[in-house]
């Protein structure tokens, strides 16, 4: 049987553009700028993963027809872009609301979902929150399929542009002015990368934490060496000459300098060079920044001895093998363990000459979607949970602070047993770079980066240059891909 779907998004910055849907006045989106699309879907020819994406599209757009619907043809004109309220009424605080139902979406990122819910309860005790964990069967595209919006989304980086493509992104600004959300205590660099992520310089989402690098090294290595230690503000180039230095053979096991994990690095974009030209929509790796980043982060691979481990973590960790690594931190993690290693961290080591640059923000966020009921309370949960208050615990449990309050910082990680003594200053020392453009298209592209260099750069196949151009093609074909689905 086939059927012919047409579904119309239409929205770009601040101006609205409506559909009528039946009797009713429909306002699909507000907030973010989007091209006007128009699906036409044959239902016989259509591919399963390309009809569960525009399923989940079609009950986003339908659910947000339904609230227009319920609010009336009618609704006032001057009313703020995705708030609840009239135009002129008073926001109520949510202290003053009887029992209020709140559904949270949470990716496996950030602050234990236990913690989130006892945080809550204890300052709203009306409040009834619900969180529902990304799983198998119970995705985000899941969720909305299902016909059921969240009030609140905690989720990652990487899923920002399947947010937007969902149409849940809701521009928060009308809240943070109301209940006076001030964003100057963040610290700097956080709001301009927000900002980079919409159009219209609107802030669609409000991070919650750091994911800070810092360079872990086993001193029990070092000492049995007899090489110095590691220090604050290393460049890249120092790090292969002390690399160069630790490796070795202990009786019949390889003692490795230095690995990373590449995709980490990689979304870390130090030099902030794009991965796709915003105005082309073309591959932007061919050049000689990013031959530079390339041939500095695969040196350490050149020397003799320091091929990479099957996972650098549990060369680290398990087999304390490995006396240098970065990456995803799981400094609590190793906080925990019994392994018996004397380790430390020092900051994460920058390229020559870019000593004040910083790393590109990837930092998991708040945000609430256009169809919840409840965004004044949803905000209000929020606001809360990026509180002082709040933020002092999180930080006392390792959790990175993103609020620059020195009365935050300064308790990172002191009730985290197993950290004392430990250069924990070391992980705010990686601060945040200007943001570098941003494309729908960059997590496929940095997905091909970094596979690239684990089939090609490690065993010495390609040289540079080749790498470059044979991934340039690459990520210009994933881009078409993308956009004929």
């Amino acid at each position: 049987m086939n059927l012919l779907l047409k579904v119309g998004f239409y929205t770009c910055g601040s101006k609205l553009f409506e559909e009528t849907v039946g009797h009713c006045r429909v306002s699909p989106f507000v907030g973010t700028c989007w091209p006007g699309r128009t699906f036409l879907m044959n239902m016989g020819e259509l591919h399963m993963k390309t009809w569960k994406t525009m399923l989940c599209m079609l009950m986003a757009a339908l659910l947000l027809v339904a609230v227009g619907c319920s609010r009336g043809a009618n609704a006032p004109s001057g009313q703020e872009p995705g708030v609840d309220r009239k135009e002129g009424e008073k926001p109520v605080s949510l202290d003053q609301m009887g029992a209020v139902s709140l559904t949270m979406f949470k990716e496996d990122n950030g602050v234990p979902v236990e913690k989130i819910q006892e945080l809550v309860s204890k300052r709203f005790p009306q409040v009834q929150l619900t969180i529902i964990k990304s799983a198998k069967g119970s995705t985000i595209d899941d969720i909305v399929a299902s016909g059921q919006i969240p009030d609140i989304l905690s989720y990652s980086l990487g899923g920002l542009w399947k947010l937007k493509d969902l149409q849940l992104l809701t521009d928060l600004t009308p809240f943070i002015e109301t209940y006076e959300f001030d964003l100057n205590r963040y610290v700097d660099g956080v709001v301009d990368t927000v900002r980079s992520y919409s159009e219209n310089g609107q802030i669609l989402v409000l991070p919650f934490e750091l994911n800070n690098n810092a360079l872990f090294y086993n001193k029990d290595i070092f000492d049995k060496t007899g090489v110095e230690y590691p220090k604050d503000d290393m460049t890249w180039e120092q790090l292969y000459e002390l690399t160069k230095k630790v490796v070795r053979k202990d009786g019949d096991t390889q003692i490795h300098g230095f690995h990373y994990n590449f995709l980490n690095l990689i979304y870390k974009n130090q030099l902030a060079l794009p991965f796709v030209d915003p105005q082309t929509e073309k591959a932007a790796v061919n050049n000689d920044q990013w031959a530079r980043w390339l041939q500095v982060m695969t040196s350490f691979y050149t020397i003799a001895g320091n091929q990479p481990p099957v996972d650098e973590k549990t060369a680290f960790m398990k087999n304390q093998n490995l006396a240098m690594r970065t990456g995803p931190n799981f400094m609590t993690e190793l906080a925990a363990s019994n392994t018996g290693m004397n380790w430390d961290v020092v900051s994460l080591p920058h390229f020559e000459g870019q000593e004040n640059a910083g790393s590109q923000m990837n930092a998991p966020y708040f945000a609430i979607p256009p169809a919840s009921k409840n965004k004044d309370a949803a905000f209000q949960v929020i606001q809360y949970l990026l509180s002082d208050e709040v933020a002092v615990e999180l930080a006392r449990m390792g959790r990175i602070p993103i609020m620059k309050s020195e009365s935050i910082r300064s308790e990172f990680g002191k009730g985290v047993p197993g950290l004392e003594g430990k250069n924990l200053a070391a992980f705010l020392k990686d601060t945040i770079a200007k943001p570098a453009p941003q494309t729908r298209y960059d997590g496929a592209a940095k997905s091909a980066f970094s596979a690239m260099i684990t089939q090609s750069m490690l065993n010495g196949s390609k040289d540079v240059n080749t790498a470059l151009r044979e991934l340039e093609e690459q990520i210009n074909k994933l881009i078409e891909q993308e956009k004929q689905r």
